[in-house]
């Protein structure tokens, strides 16, 4: 009945959090689209503050209700002044708390990629608004091989949104494996790592593409002792012991810029990039389930 009670009483602090910052980012965020760069700079650099007590209070909201035994590595390593890609591991829904836990006001607000089919949901309102975190239309393979002009459509469409990111460092964030990892996701998947499912490149080198300015990667690697990952289970304080490792690489100027889509040479040189990167992160992995005695991650 206890932990029922804490998971309630978590959501609603969160509920309230996030309406807050709705309130408070969305109006805001109309100032930016005067065509003014100095008043776009500052609209951008208020509303990241906001941002960023959002995510402290989450936070607080975890110290308060979980009692949170979470262990951070390389915290030494973030930057805020880089225009950066943060890559996590995807282990469970509440990552991006785990993440935020130690990453907020040490990185700048983390910005992603939004499916525009989430156009309704008032929390990408206020991300698109406020914060500039672009819409992207996901357009399926059939639909651009009959019709290949919308892939150059989309791209354009992205690049114009991302305009305002030139103007101060930005962190863009992602899921390089594309997915929530799970047995059977891993197994389909023929990894050679033990923990991870191969990445993906093509997130990443859109990025990169359409954002020749960020030349650096965070990586964060997340370990959780329980087995327990849904979204429940973190309002219940069922993941309070984790670990957080943080790595940062310089991304070689040769993968910035790069149409990825049909040059196969260069997707090459960026999965061998990443690879090389998951490598370590599979070692790490290691490390920790040996800490916390148990056998798998997923």
């Amino acid at each position: 009945m206890i932990r029922f009670i804490r998971g309630i009483i978590t959501f609603i602090l969160c509920l309230l959090n996030a309406i807050f910052v709705i309130v408070v980012v969305t109006p805001l965020g109309l100032f930016r689209f005067i065509p003014i760069t100095f008043i776009q700079k500052n609209i951008l650099k208020i509303n990241e503050r906001f941002g960023e007590l959002y995510l402290y209070f989450n936070s607080r909201i975890q110290d308060l209700m979980h009692n949170p035994d979470y262990k951070v590595y390389g915290q030494d390593k973030l930057k805020r002044d880089i225009w950066q890609f943060t890559t996590i591991n995807h282990l469970s829904w509440a990552d991006i708390f785990l993440y935020l836990y130690f990453c907020n006001f040490k990185q700048s607000c983390p910005r992603v990629f939004m499916k525009a089919q989430l156009w309704w949901l008032p929390i990408t309102w206020t991300a698109n608004i406020g914060l500039a975190m672009p819409f992207v239309v996901r357009r399926s393979k059939e639909a651009i091989k009959a019709n290949p002009q919308l892939a150059q459509t989309d791209k354009n469409s992205t690049i114009r949104a991302c305009r305002t990111y030139k103007i101060m460092p930005t962190n863009v964030a992602g899921f390089i494996e594309g997915t929530r990892i799970d047995k059977e996701k891993y197994l389909a998947s023929n990894s050679k790592f033990k923990n991870l499912m191969p990445p993906k490149i093509g997130g990443m080198g859109y990025t990169l593409e359409v954002m020749p300015y960020i030349d650096h990667l965070t990586d964060v690697t997340l370990v959780y002792k329980s087995d327990k990952r849904a979204f429940w289970n973190f309002l219940c304080g069922d993941m309070r012991e984790a670990s957080v490792t943080i790595n940062t690489y310089k991304i070689p100027e040769e993968l910035r810029g790069v149409d990825y889509t049909d040059n196969q040479e260069m997707r090459d040189k960026l999965k061998a990039f990443l690879e090389s990167i998951w490598e370590e992160k599979d070692k790490i992995i290691e490390k920790e389930k040996e800490k916390y005695g148990i056998k798998t991650v997923f």
